[in-house]
Parts: structure tokens; sequence; C-alpha cells
């Protein structure tokens, strides 16, 4: 996934939030991405807040959003509309003020963060771009309303960061029985010898492990 992709997705999200770790403790704010390059994607805030400081501290940042957080019940049972989730977990850095009023001269989207370095002086050293990140889009329509599928989720990197793929793992124990098959309502495994886990619909619900007979199946690997 090209970045110029991701920022749209970003765009439709919106707001999303921020985490940040301080002594053990995340720290989490609502905040947005304010442009992006070739060097990775943007955001602000004032040096002198802790959230700048934890930043400064770890060059750790961790993002999530989703585009429609509405629940609706039929009785008592939830249902969730067609959304996208988005997850970042990546490095940053400091950006400094006179990089970010020559960026501005030639990519519209870093303008006002330059005005706010003349408006508002903390601001100055409070601009930050996130260089190297592993993301996923978690693209769900449980429903099935517009296509055959609960789940999409599409894993990317960039900055040279790296991830592991997303789904169970189905081992050469597998004895081919189909049970596994059986019990996906995500239609996430085929046939095969072994059978075989499709990453990209998998939900990591867990059905498939617990009836497997032989325990072929393994849980997902982190992130």
């Amino acid at each position: 996934m090209e970045l110029n992709e991701l920022y749209e997705t970003i765009e439709k999200i919106g707001v999303l939030t921020f985490s940040t770790i301080h002594e053990g403790e995340v720290h989490s704010r609502s905040a947005h991405f304010n442009g992006f390059d070739q060097d990775g994607l943007y955001f602000r805030t004032m040096a002198n807040k802790p959230y700048a400081r934890q930043l400064l501290e770890t060059g750790r940042l961790t993002v999530c959003g989703i585009s429609d957080a509405r629940i609706e019940h039929k009785g008592a049972v939830p249902v969730f509309p067609p959304s996208i989730t988005l997850r970042l977990i990546g490095e940053v850095r400091r950006v400094p003020p006179e990089v970010i009023i020559e960026k501005a001269k030639t990519n519209a989207m870093l303008e006002t963060a330059a005005q706010d370095i003349e408006n508002y002086p903390a601001m100055a050293d409070g601009n930050f771009v996130m260089h190297r990140a592993k993301g996923e889009l978690f693209d769900v329509d449980f429903e099935k309303e517009a296509r055959d599928h609960k789940v999409i989720r599409t894993r990317f990197s960039f900055g040279g960061a790296t991830f592991n793929p997303a789904g169970v793992r189905i081992t050469d124990a597998c004895i081919g029985c189909g049970a596994c098959k059986e019990v996906c309502s995500f239609q996430a495994i085929e046939e095969g010898t072994p059978y075989r886990c499709i990453p990209e619909y998998c939900d990591d619900c867990g059905s498939c492990l617990k009836v497997c007979p032989v325990d072929a199946i393994q849980e997902s690997l982190v992130f």
C-alpha cells in the first residue's frame, strides 16, 4: 500500500486515537495526521505537552481509528455497520520547524502546520513524522451487505518496517478432516494438503482451534 492510498483512508476516518507509553502506562488522546510525503505521516502538538515529551522519550507511537463506530441492535443482538478500522504501530521523530516551513512551500497539506509555527510558538518544536511503521486495515461487513466475505484484512508497512501475516496457521499435522472449514463463518479456510488459512479473511475468532481433532492449527503470530 502506498502512502497516498493510506492517507486517503486516514482522511475518511478522520479523528484517530494516538497512544504513547509513560512509565508503563498507556496514554491515549484523540488527534489526527495533517499530511504526508515520502518521509512518512505528519502530525503535531505543543512541544510543552506531556504527549510531545513522551514521543521524544520513546520515539514510539500507536494509532487506531474506525470509520463508523455506531452499534445498532436487533433486539439484544448488536449489529455493526460496515466499517474500516485502521491501526498503526511505528516510530516517530521530531521535524524541525524550518523543515516544515520549507516542505509547506510545495506540500499544501503542511501549510497549516507552517502557519501554526508562527501563530503558536510552542508548536515550533511540536511537529513529528511517523517515518517507519506497520499497519492493518480491517474492512468489515459482518452482515454481508455488499460482498460475500465478512472481513478483508490488509496488512502493510513503510519506512522499512516488517510484519507477520494475519490469521491462524495450519500445520502439516492436518489430517484433512474439514472440521475447521465447516465451522469457519468467515470463509477463511480452503481445502488442501494441509488445509490453508486465507489471512485476508481470517478474524482470529478461534473456532477452528477448538474443533481441530489433532491440534494441527496454531494461533496467529503477534502482528
